[in-house]
């Protein structure tokens, strides 16, 4: 929980009280009828919903009813219940559920990930033998073997791809939209990437198969839902200083 976040669902939530028709009521029920009449009306249910979201997201269990009870009393200026010093504490118990959770949630999923990759990966070396899974952990076909350099970490490498999912959809390539890439083989790669490169040698062509650690995690990209197992085809044309 970043300091904007912090900063946006305090925003939230105090615009959220502020709604609130009566103060020091606790007649907060959904109105399945409820109207936007104006842009406040808006802003009001856009920031309500945002300070939702962010609750829910958060993992943590709360007492709505003490939310809310805190929030008017806040406005009020009739915090009684905790002092500055305790609330202090408790925005860094907050954090720490928050991540707790967030961990909880991570390796549930996570769990679950590793557990459809290895139908997935059981699945592809039985029907293609040249397929080999590499010390790294992830999957690769050679389709031709050069005989220039190899790569290693802090050379420089130019090369073509295609990037797919695994029901062959692209979601990137070089051929056909730009030249090849020259990029160092270091931490800015992708993690399988940066593998792969240190076991081709230039004037090869292979295939790999990612699983989500080894490429774009938990986190995902614009193009990339997270935990998504991606193929790469590397063309390797040159490696060098």
């Amino acid at each position: 929980m970043n300091k904007r976040r912090t900063i946006l669902l305090t925003v939230c939530a105090m615009l959220l009280a502020a709604s609130c028709q009566q103060k020091g009521t606790m007649d907060v029920k959904t109105d399945p009828d409820a109207q936007l009449k104006s842009e406040n009306d808006s802003i009001s249910w856009a920031m309500g919903n945002i300070l939702g979201q962010n609750v829910l997201a958060s993992g943590i269990e709360i007492d709505r009813q003490l939310l809310v009870q805190s929030l008017l009393a806040t406005l009020d200026d009739n915090n009684k219940l905790l002092n500055e010093e305790q609330i202090v504490a408790m925005q860094q118990r907050i954090e720490e559920k928050f991540y707790a959770s967030q961990n909880e949630r991570y390796k549930s999923t996570m769990e679950d990930v590793r557990k459809q990759e290895e139908v997935y990966f059981s699945q592809l070396t039985a029907q293609n033998p040249n397929v080999k899974k590499s010390d790294k952990g992830f999957y690769y076909e050679v389709l031709k073997e050069g005989d220039g350099r190899k790569g290693e970490l802090g050379l420089l490498v130019e090369f073509d791809y295609k990037g797919t999912f695994t029901n062959g959809q692209i979601f990137d390539q070089t051929y056909g939209n730009r030249p090849p890439i020259v990029h160092m083989i270091d931490e800015g790669l992708m993690p399988g990437l940066r593998e792969a490169f240190c076991m081709m040698k230039a004037g090869s062509k292979y295939r790999f198969y990612f699983p989500s650690e080894m490429a774009f995690g938990a986190q995902g990209s614009e193009d990339i839902p997270p935990f998504t197992t991606v193929i790469y085809e590397v063309e390797l044309h040159d490696v060098h200083e």
